[in-house]
């Protein structure tokens, strides 16, 4: 079946869809969910959690709470429950595009990332008999089968992120920015960066242009995103590495290994308890004077913002259930800055306008 469709090239990074009917639909996708998120978002989740006040009603990270939340805006705000609608099925509908259309090249996608794993530079480590802890077992964002569930799984997320985040998801540029945006240790001393749930390596090669002469690692715990990002980084001729293993799971890398370590969106994503074993990881793997980089959702550690948009409310109960976040919530109702200083680090920046500007910095002591 491969052999009827030749191969359009590449958008930026990303391998193109097979069609280029499937390309139009996916830009028009992208630009509909750019105009849902401007002016739109903001005013329905005013309203909607202006109805849930007036009402009493609370969101919980229940499916009780989630339906007396949707029970309350059909009879009050209709516009919110047309907005979600739309939203979710945009997201369906982009998913089941992106996945639909690769699937009619898989097997020369899968032979891709077979070849790629034998070449440099760089290297790639996974384990094919990895049996994934249950918490993994969750199509975030609604991602057909999730990060874990099928060999092709990096690279819908590859393409479906760039509908995702529109304009920000092209070419890189949110990961560029967001490599621009680290902060190295205080001493300046960067041999060694391990970039932890790394996903499909963006974060990870931008690195490695901003350090080049660093060693510089990405760590997933899922095969299919290890495997994708060492193709990625072959194919921009980077020389990173790349490593099957969980945040939680870093027990058997050497101690005070690294001088930098960065996370993006992982903490919302994963369950409390697996937090703070990756905290405890990244504070072990760091030498002293190292610094752990995090950039994620505030929590009720920082102060809200001026527009009280917080992710909480009816914001809240329905990512988590339309855009299927059921770790989020649990997340932006804890304290993670006091779990990591609880941890050992210091942390560089208290306030939401400065973890905004340069995310959370956490620097383990000399």
């Amino acid at each position: 079946m491969d052999n009827f469709f030749p191969d359009r090239g590449k958008v930026g990074p990303t391998p193109s869809m097979t069609h280029r009917a499937d390309e139009s639909f996916l830009n028009y996708l992208s630009d509909l969910r750019a105009e849902l998120m401007m002016g739109p978002s903001k005013v329905v989740h005013q309203k909607a959690n202006a109805a849930l006040a007036a009402a009493g009603v609370k969101f919980e990270p229940t499916e009780e709470s989630v339906e007396a939340i949707r029970a309350v805006v059909r009879d009050k705000v209709p516009e919110a429950g047309v907005w979600a609608r739309v939203y979710r099925s945009t997201q369906d509908a982009f998913w089941n595009r992106v996945t639909d259309s690769y699937d009619l090249r898989r097997q020369g996608f899968l032979t891709m990332l077979e070849d790629s794993d034998k070449r440099g530079p760089g290297s790639v480590t996974w384990d094919p008999t990895y049996q994934y802890p249950p918490y993994t077992a969750v199509e975030t964002h609604r991602q057909n089968q999730g990060y874990v569930g099928d060999a092709l799984s990096g690279l819908r997320f590859d393409y479906g992120t760039r509908v995702f985040y529109g304009a920000a998801g092209e070419n890189d540029f949110l990961h560029k920015s967001l490599a621009a945006k680290v902060s190295p240790p205080l001493d300046g001393k960067i041999t060694r960066i391990m970039d932890m749930a790394c996903s499909i390596g963006q974060l990870t090669c931008e690195l490695k242009r901003r350090f080049p002469d660093a060693e510089v690692w990405g760590s997933d715990i899922s095969a299919p995103m290890v495997r994708y990002a060492h193709y990625r980084a072959i194919e921009q001729k980077l020389d990173v590495h790349f490593i099957q293993k969980a945040a939680e799971d870093l027990d058997d890398l050497p101690a005070g290994h690294f001088d930098l370590i960065t996370v993006f969106i992982l903490f919302h994503e994963v369950p409390l308890p697996i937090i703070d074993r990756a905290i405890a990881n990244a504070f072990r793997l760091l030498r002293p004077g190292g610094t752990f980089w995090i950039s994620d959702f505030p929590t009720q550690g920082a102060e809200p913002n001026s527009d009280g948009l917080n992710y909480h409310g009816y914001l809240a109960a329905i990512d988590s259930a339309d855009n299927s976040e059921p770790y989020a919530p649990d997340f932006v109702r804890c304290n993670v800055e006091e779990r990591l200083a609880k941890c050992g680090f210091r942390l560089r920046y208290q306030t939401l306008a400065d973890i905004n500007a340069h995310g959370r910095v956490c620097d383990k002591p000399e």
